[in-house]
């Protein structure tokens, strides 16, 4: 039977119990899964401790009639003394209550010599039998807090590195939620990966040591593999719900009281215990955790930078410009790569959205050196319905520019306010021309109006209109 089964059969709490096993009076074996197996024998063992801790017995006499080295009747006749003791308090006692009452004594008249050689009877010495708590709640709960974040920076790397997911596409809130979610059991999976593996090699994590926490087993020596996980597991279920929303938060709190009292059922079921290497928090530690925190938001911003750098960079050929433009598509824009081998955009490949009809009247050249590398880019867009073209420009700003060896991302922002379109009231009919040299680069980019009766109120400004934009290397 485990050990929920086992406080069911005797009455006495887990704390109790597993204080019981750390004193030596009882031995549980270990299912394959790590688990304490309760015997019948153990339960009965139980039983008769709680009798004879009834009987005032202490605890090291319990262990020694239990292993033979003392007689039960012996240890039985060495205690009547001390109930007998008892029993006298007891009558004083109830003598003390009954001559307040006689007296009819009131707090201002209290005769305190009257009654002051009366005792009460002493507490019930099995409230004593329990492991003592490690506290530290505020710690714990930052410690992890600390470790969860570690996890959730390999995470970013992975997911914007390597699978080239964009956390900026779930703005929705439904969509940002579940990515939210999604993302917390991720982070709880790279738990079991890693924490299991630090404490038993390590006996701590990253947190845990930065706020002078470890944990050890019953023998003070570090967790094995097994133990680790299983320590973990209860870690998940019992302290936050299994990650469920809003519920690990209330789960939270539940532990945060029961960590004043005594230990945690993860650490009770598996053996273990934390240990504080000091009681008081010393300030280099909380100075040391506001570091790691800022130290974690520089590397997040950091990965994000990272990750919205183009893949091929530095002299491109065709192929790499291809391979740069689809990768924005898909990681900025959350479409399909509909950029082909030769640099022009795909007009039939569907998108579910309005992007890919600017395919219709946005042309794009490029031309490459005798080598093959990719010399300037022109995109021309000819707009008949108010449409500015802007995916295709940014596309090749980041396919192209970002790319170059000179570019620093740096210059996003200035390759930004570049592109943006601009009108010009009082002249209408002129063309417009903007020029720029950023890191060894050419822009030029130059828009008109041909027609100034219809106004797009979106955008404010007439359409429909005429533009072409080039970068090409000095």
């Amino acid at each position: 039977m485990n050990i929920a089964e086992a406080e069911r059969r005797t009455g006495l709490s887990r704390a109790n119990i597993r204080f019981y096993e750390k004193e030596g009076l009882l031995t549980p074996t270990r299912g394959e899964n790590g688990y304490r197996d309760y015997t019948e024998d153990d339960v009965q063992t139980l039983r008769k401790i709680m009798l004879l801790r009834r009987l005032r017995l202490s605890v090291p006499d319990i262990r020694a009639i239990e292993s033979g080295e003392k007689a039960l009747p012996e240890a039985a006749a060495g205690q009547l003394d001390v109930l007998q003791g008892d029993i006298r308090e007891s009558e004083q006692a109830y003598a003390m209550c009954r001559a307040i009452c006689e007296d009819r004594a009131e707090w201002n008249g209290l005769d305190v010599d009257r009654y002051q050689s009366i005792v009460l009877p002493a507490d019930d010495p099995r409230e004593k039998d329990r492991i003592p708590p490690a506290g530290c709640p505020w710690r714990r709960f930052f410690a992890r807090n600390v470790d969860a974040g570690l996890y959730g920076l390999l995470w970013s790397m992975l997911s914007q590195w390597v699978f080239r997911i964009n956390p900026d596409n779930f703005i929705q809130f439904m969509a940002g939620l579940a990515w939210t979610v999604a993302c917390g059991y991720v982070g709880w999976l790279l738990t079991f990966v890693f924490e299991p593996v630090l404490l038993h090699y390590w006996g701590t994590t990253p947190g845990k040591w930065i706020f002078g926490l470890s944990v050890r087993d019953e023998d003070g020596s570090k967790l094995s593999i097994r133990t680790a996980y299983a320590r973990l597991w209860g870690v998940f279920g019992y302290g936050n719900c299994y990650a469920l929303p809003f519920f690990d938060w209330y789960y939270n709190y539940k532990c945060y009281r029961a960590c004043k009292e005594e230990e945690l059922p993860w650490d009770l079921e598996n053996g273990c215990s934390i240990v504080v290497r000091e009681r008081e928090v010393r300030w280099y530690r909380v100075a040391l955790y506001l570091l790691v925190l800022v130290l974690r938001a520089a590397a997040g911003y950091g990965i994000d930078i990272h990750a919205k750098q183009p893949p091929n960079r530095g002299e491109l050929t065709l192929e790499q410009f291809v391979e740069n433009c689809n990768d924005y598509l898909k990681y900025n824009e959350n479409l399909p790569p509909y950029v082909t081998a030769d640099g022009t955009w795909d007009a039939d490949m569907p998108t579910g959205g309005w992007t890919c009809a600017l395919a219709a009247f946005a042309d794009v050249s490029v031309e490459t050196d005798e080598d093959g590398y990719v010399q300037s880019v022109t995109i021309t867009a000819d707009s008949q319905d108010g449409s500015l073209g802007s995916t295709e420009r940014r596309t090749i700003f980041y396919a192209f520019a970002a790319s170059y060896e000179k570019w620093s991302r740096l210059h996003a922002d200035t390759m930004s306010d570049f592109i943006k379109d601009g009108w010009d009231y009082d002249a209408p009919d002129t063309k417009n021309v903007k020029e720029a040299n950023l890191g060894g680069l050419k822009l030029r980019y130059e828009y008109e109006y041909s027609n100034t009766d219809t106004v797009n109120l979106y955008l404010n400004q007439p359409m429909p209109y005429h533009s072409v934009l080039t970068i090409e290397k000095e």
